[in-house]
């Protein structure tokens, strides 16, 4: 089991995907609402995944995912966003993101949380 983080500044967003790691049988172990705080949680609570939205107030996902792997260069992180712009994605890969999926791209997403524990 997969213990996962999100980051996404829809309350909306978060239970979608957080229903999505419960069904795929992992763990959300937190949530946050922008990039500040989830560095902060990231920090405190050492996820085995973060699952992350690109556009939030304050510090945004590119940002908060430099922070983190800053702090840990081996820290996994999935963007899941409406984002399309190809150097927004460009910068995603630049930070090591495992992957760049759309919002509905829950399969895609259970796929990847499988792959962490082999």
């Amino acid at each position: 089991m997969a213990r996962i983080l999100i980051i996404d500044d829809s309350s909306f967003m978060r239970k979608r995907i957080g229903n999505a790691v419960r069904q795929a049988g992992h763990e959300v172990i937190g949530t946050a609402r922008e990039g500040a705080e989830g560095f902060e949680m990231y920090r405190e609570l050492r996820p085995d995944l973060v699952i992350m939205d690109i556009t939030m107030q304050g510090v945004d996902g590119i940002q908060a995912a430099g922070m983190i792997r800053h702090e840990d260069p081996e820290a996994k992180i999935v963007f899941m966003s409406l984002v399309t712009d190809p150097d927004v994605m460009c910068k995603a890969q630049e930070l090591g993101a495992l992957d760049f999926l759309g919002k509905n791209d829950s399969e895609k997403l259970s796929s990847i949380m499988d792959g962490l524990e082999k």
